[in-house]
């Protein structure tokens, strides 16, 4: 387990601040991508803000104006297990929110193909494949335990869920699945004879961040040591012994246990006795997140780096072997048969060592990348998807129900980290430390390559978009323009000094950029060589979504402005949504945001009554969205990206098969500056009342109109510039169009 420490988070908890704040929470995840998953629900206990989980659940949702129709769920590797056969061997790739099932071939060259992906409902902290069933238990979110059959696994299908609070991990023997979950700390054990209506039969007080179990016996490792439980009888589970502390993996052969620890060391254990376990041997200087002893070769040892350990006198282990794999290496499996150990790399995705020479394994090939995803661009049908330090993946969304994954750019072996991206036709645009900006062809998008930098920029851009010939990039502090009228060549042309912050949004639109910062401003781009801020927000926001004379700031919950004058920008509402709002797309009258715990569509028609018209759960928190009609696409960090569809939400309360027809209200001209004429529909019927209203719903102008009438004439001379809505109000409906006075 890494052993970062965070000071800030630790003051926070303990003075009581950590609960809803921006700050706060952005903090927590940053810091909890340090820590593996079956660690963070005791790593947040132990600092206060075990609250987080109950804001990161995914429980699906009936169809509430949401729903979502598809995902790619992947991201960080975390574990990986095997079936081995006589003809075949497959993996199952813990990763992100879901679970990749590979077939493994090695005997002419290496193939790794994949035959399916498992979306599952939570942060998958172990995946195991047994027979024709995958187990997975979800460390985060979800609903705990999820059984997928895979007689054929190129195509598995859900066979049950049991509810279970965080799993750190799972086990499974014969018709037993053993799981730890960390609430009043307990081992619980189930029946599987039937996968599709799992049996809890014993549970009991112990429990544990990681686990194995051999013989009558499972071994729970965690911070305050190695619990072992006799399960001979999985009604009535009890502890009968314990070793250690700060214990990090184990794993189990004959009478002999192997366990690693916090202190980077290797322990073995005589466990013939268990409530009296012996100590044999030791090894230092040994980082094993997790341990594999391969059932066809009772010598060797393999850790993830990867160590390779000989055991053939266990007094006396040392290491014979060694490779530095590039990344976090959390899982390992070897199958010395095949001549290959395959490691579960948190953003390498799957690393393939061979072992022909145990003293010397070599680094074969790396597959299946995948980050956090922090920033999601849609260009034809494509999406391309910032994945930190896995670098920039791109999917095909032609279909959005069943995403695909095309390839990726990414620089093997080195931390990359990438935050935002953005594409048009052939080529990509991503964030890069040093240059700051790269373009990358995209000509065929299974096979992108680096075309050209961008020099003379300051920071790597948080977010980017564009807009004609230019790419307009929000740094940490400054809003840069770069010209990419030749993408393998692109030039920085124009850079101002913006806000302070490290997550910064941008918005475009017209002339103007938004820049969702510390503090958030608004900058003139006309001339694209000579940005200027015109206007400050005063206050700090993820981003910034603009409607017509409305700006929309994502600050925890949703702050409205008034932009009718950009350099005087009045707060006009606010919104508490959910468990804090970190993203706002404005679609007409519709809010589309990113919340901790899902999506959500607004009513905000009417500003001072904006309401909630539909909400679809995510297994992660929400990074950032982005629309094109009709779907929301939604970066979800570790759970990769979830697609939702708009449902039909009804602005108003009248149910749609009584809704009467529609006024078909028109201003002419429009922008005005003097007199305009209210055009009304042939389906106005009686005495109606027009009103006119300002952009705060104040009433400047009222009158009445007959049917008979087809127009009405309004005097808006006297009027202020700005943006003004005409409502006419009948009986059974009211309608309004809104015009601008100049």
């Amino acid at each position: 387990m890494k052993k970062a420490i965070f000071p800030l988070l630790v003051a926070l908890a303990a003075a009581g601040l950590a609960s809803d704040a921006r700050v706060d929470w952005a903090a927590v995840r940053d810091s909890l991508r340090e820590v593996e998953p079956w660690f963070r629900t005791r790593w947040l206990t132990e600092r206060g803000l075990q609250d987080y989980f109950r804001a990161n659940s995914w429980k699906p949702t009936a169809d509430s104006g949401l729903r979502c129709v598809g995902r790619w769920s992947f991201g960080p590797s975390v574990k990986v297990s095997l079936r081995v056969t006589s003809n075949d061997t497959v993996v199952c790739l813990a990763r992100g929110s879901g679970a990749s099932i590979i077939r493994f071939r090695s005997h002419d060259s290496l193939t790794l193909q994949l035959l399916s992906d498992i979306n599952c409902a939570g942060i998958v902290s172990r995946a195991i494949i047994q027979d024709t069933l995958v187990f997975c238990g979800m460390a985060q979110g979800g609903t705990g335990i999820e059984v997928w059959g895979a007689s054929d696994p190129s195509s598995p299908n859900l066979l049950s869920r049991v509810s279970l609070p965080p799993v750190h991990d799972i086990a499974v023997k014969d018709s037993l699945l053993y799981t730890t979950a960390y609430s009043g700390d307990s081992l619980r054990i189930f029946n599987i004879a039937d996968p599709r209506n799992p049996v809890q039969v014993g549970t009991c007080a112990d429990s544990g961040d990681m686990m194995c179990v051999s013989g009558n016996y499972c071994y729970l490792g965690g911070q305050y040591g190695l619990f072992i439980v006799d399960v001979s009888n999985p009604a009535s589970p009890h502890r009968v012994g314990s070793i250690g502390s700060d214990v990090v993996s184990v794993a189990v052969r004959d009478t002999l246990c192997f366990f690693g620890t916090t202190e980077f060391a290797l322990r073995v254990y005589n466990v013939r006795n268990p409530s009296a376990p012996t100590p044999v041997g030791s090894l230092s200087g040994i980082e094993a997140s997790d341990i594999d002893l391969p059932p066809t070769c009772d010598t060797v040892l393999y850790t993830p780096k990867l160590h390779v350990i000989s055991i053939a006198d266990p007094r006396n282990p040392r290491q014979i072997g060694f490779v530095d794999c590039p990344g976090w290496d959390f899982g390992v499996r070897a199958v010395p048969a095949l001549n290959y150990a395959l490691v579960a790399d948190y953003f390498k995705g799957m690393v393939a060592v061979r072992i022909t020479q145990p003293s010397a394994p070599t680094i074969d090939t790396m597959l299946f990348a995948g980050d956090q995803a922090l920033d999601i661009y849609l260009d034809a049908g494509k999406a391309y998807v910032a994945s930190y330090h896995a670098g920039l993946q791109i999917l095909d969304v032609g279909n959005p129900a069943a995403p695909a994954y095309l390839g990726c750019y990414d620089t093997a072996g080195a931390s990359r980290y990438v935050s935002s991206a953005a594409a048009r036709d052939s080529f990509a645009f991503v964030s890069w430390p040093v240059p700051r900006m790269l373009s990358i062809d995209v000509t065929d998008p299974t096979r992108p390559f680096r075309a050209g930098r961008c020099d003379g920029m300051f920071g790597p851009p948080e977010d980017m978009v564009i807009r004609d010939s230019f790419v307009y990039c929000a740094e940490g502090r400054r809003l840069q323009v770069v010209n990419v009228a030749r993408p393998r060549q692109p030039v920085l042309v124009g850079s101002c000094v913006t806000g302070d912050a490290n997550s910064a949004g941008l918005c475009l639109t017209d002339t103007l950029a938004y820049v969702g910062n510390f503090v958030s401003d608004i900058v003139n781009v006309r001339n694209p060589a000579s940005p200027q801020v015109v206007g400050h927000f005063g206050r700090g926001t993820y981003n910034v979504s603009v409607r017509d004379t409305f700006a929309f700031l994502s600050t925890g919950g949703i702050v409205v402005y008034s932009i009718s004058d950009p350099a005087h920008p009045r707060p006009l509402d606010s919104m508490s949504v959910g468990p804090g709002t970190w993203w706002i797309e404005a679609v007409g009258s519709w809010l589309y945001t990113g919340n901790r715990d899902g999506v959500r569509v607004i009513d905000a028609s009417d500003i001072h009554n904006m309401r909630v018209r539909g909400f679809c759960s995510t297994p992660y928190t929400v990074k950032r969205l982005a629309y094109v009609s009709p779907y929301v696409y939604a970066s979800c960090w570790e759970a990769g990206v979830c697609i939702f569809e708009s449902a039909q939400v009804a602005v108003g309360d009248v149910p749609t098969g009584s809704r009467p027809a529609r006024l078909g209200l028109k201003v002419i001209p429009n922008p005005a500056s003097g007199s305009v004429r209210l055009v009304v529909g042939e389906h106005s019927s009686g005495t109606s009342i027009v009103s006119v209203r300002d952009v705060l719903g104040k009433e400047v102008m009222q009158l009445t109109h007959e049917a008979s009438d087809r127009s009405v004439c309004l005097d808006v001379t006297a009027l202020p510039c700005g943006l003004y809505y005409v409502e006419v109000t009948e009986p059974s409906r009211r309608e309004s169009v809104k015009f601008v006075k100049y």
